[in-house]
């Protein structure tokens, strides 16, 4: 699972390297594309090609679409923001969860969860910094992608066993493609700033685009094998070091050195969520002892 953070740290920094160069969709598109190739050649190494046609399972492609629009939400934030807000603020994510769980499925959520939500909502608003000086309001569209994977979470649940992992990634990176050519003229006269006309790529941002489709991959095969191998509630606490490779990448890459206060809402976040997974281990526990 470490391998897994370190790459998909190592995606995230090539996205806001590239969308210094390139547009989003245009970035989406590269990206979508090689990622295809890569997960194709895992599909037909690992599962075989008979699989393929699962491809079309409709949790699969469901799945794939809200997958999708994740992309380009974070890397427009990548243009404006450091690597390591918009990564702690995804770690915000399991308690979105957790909210949507109560809202729809009436689950029971006992005070210590509230209390470990609280403050992980706490830690976000420290490192948003809304009112501040340095306060961007395209934060809170990081909040809008970590809603997404939680949608994206509840359709995995019901794809189960009908479709293998790696033709999830394949349906992914081709849903991926269409949105970003669908997205483009849309987004066009809003005139943002990472939105803007296609330009023919340079070598640097290609290089730099298709080993994020690399990182991509490669983050989603280390994440199977390590669920698959190991116990989840041992295994889950280790994506938080996708933050650390986030501050780490940002600091030598871009120079970004988080402040004091960003530190202590990381800290906040990070704390909060293990303790959410720490409550739900001994949640799970209880009825396999009865």
């Amino acid at each position: 699972m470490i391998c897994a953070s370190a790459s998909f740290a190592g995606n995230d920094i090539c996205n806001k390297v590239a969308v210094q160069y390139l547009p989003v969709p245009e970035i989406l598109t590269i990206r979508g594309i090689f990622a295809s190739i890569f997960a194709f050649a895992l599909v037909c190494a690992v599962h075989g090609a008979r699989t393929l046609p699962t491809i079309t399972n409709r949790y699969v492609v469901i799945r794939s679409i809200i997958e999708s629009l994740v992309g380009p939400v974070l890397i427009t934030a990548y243009f404006f923001l450091p690597v390591a807000t918009v990564t702690s603020i995804m770690q915000f994510g399991p308690f979105v969860g957790m909210i949507v769980g109560v809202w729809l499925f009436r689950e029971q959520v006992g005070w210590r969860r509230w209390l470990a939500a609280i403050a992980a909502f706490c830690g976000v608003m420290l490192i948003i910094k809304p009112g501040g000086a340095g306060f961007q309001p395209v934060a809170f569209i990081v909040l809008i992608a970590t809603l997404l994977t939680v949608l994206r979470d509840m359709q995995s649940r019901k794809i189960g066993a009908s479709a293998p992992p790696f033709v999830v990634s394949l349906a992914t990176s081709l849903v991926g493609i269409v949105i970003a050519l669908i997205l483009a003229p849309l987004m066009r006269p809003f005139a943002i700033g990472p939105w803007g006309e296609w330009v023919w790529p340079a070598a640097y941002p290609l290089a730099v685009t298709i080993a994020s489709s690399a990182f991509l991959v490669s983050a989603h095969a280390f994440a199977f094998l390590a669920f698959r191998s190991g116990d989840m509630a041992v295994v889950s606490p280790f994506r938080y070091f996708n933050l650390l490779f986030a501050v780490i990448g940002g600091i030598f890459v871009f120079a970004e050195w988080p402040d004091r206060i960003s530190i202590l809402g990381m800290l906040l976040v990070v704390t909060a969520g293990i303790y959410l997974l720490h409550r739900e281990r001994t949640r799970a526990k209880k009825p396999a002892a009865t």
